[in-house]
């Protein structure tokens, strides 16, 4: 039996009614065109590459794609790596857009990317950047120590986002970061398995 192209996890429940309760409609609207966009760099840079879509799922920790075919370390890392610069492009071009027309919403989607974006950059699995880093890394010494590199600077971007995080709240700035650290500090179990299966973004 042919396994359906969109699956959702039970943590995509969990995604969207965070969604609905932390924004209004128009907040949502702006995080969903800059995951949107997102997204799209990598599938864009799929099919430049020659790479099989095999499914998108949806989980508490976003969008996840994933994709077969062979195309050498750099062409893996640059599939990583086109989502973020898609969506940091995007940020770049509304944000303009928004400052010529005075549109506060498009400011806030910009603004959204912008941090999505940034934060997917992050040599951390399983963010963007900790893929791009694995394949990199991978190619020069190895995957088995492309593997603790990882979980090495997983650790260590987790525990910083977390310090700074905590910080910030203590000085009413609010718990974003130190929300955004949890999660990336508990993704870390599941990042291991990435390492293992590369045809995932």
């Amino acid at each position: 039996m042919k396994r359906p192209l969109l699956r959702a996890g039970a943590g995509a429940f969990l995604l969207v009614a965070a969604l609905f309760f932390l924004g209004d409609a128009w907040d949502i609207a702006a995080v969903l065109l800059a995951v949107s966009i997102h997204e799209a760099g990598h599938l864009l840079a799929l099919w430049l590459l020659g790479l099989p879509l095999r499914g998108l799922r949806i989980e508490l920790r976003g969008f996840c794609i994933e994709y077969g075919g062979s195309c050498g370390a750099c062409g893996h890392a640059l599939a990583a790596a086109a989502g973020p610069f898609a969506g940091l492009a995007f940020a770049f071009a509304v944000s303009r857009i928004g400052n010529r027309l005075g549109s506060d919403w498009c400011c806030l989607t910009a603004g959204v990317s912008l941090l999505l974006n940034a934060f997917n950059l992050l040599p951390a699995l399983p963010l963007d950047g900790g893929m791009i880093l694995y394949h990199l890394s991978g190619a020069l010494f190895g995957s088995r120590h492309a593997g603790t590199l990882l979980e090495a600077t997983g650790l260590i971007v987790g525990a910083g986002l977390m310090g700074g995080g905590l910080y910030l709240m203590l000085h009413g700035r609010g718990a974003a970061i130190l929300l955004a650290a949890i999660w990336l500090l508990l993704a870390q179990e599941d990042a291991r398995g990435l390492v293992k299966r590369q045809e995932m973004i």
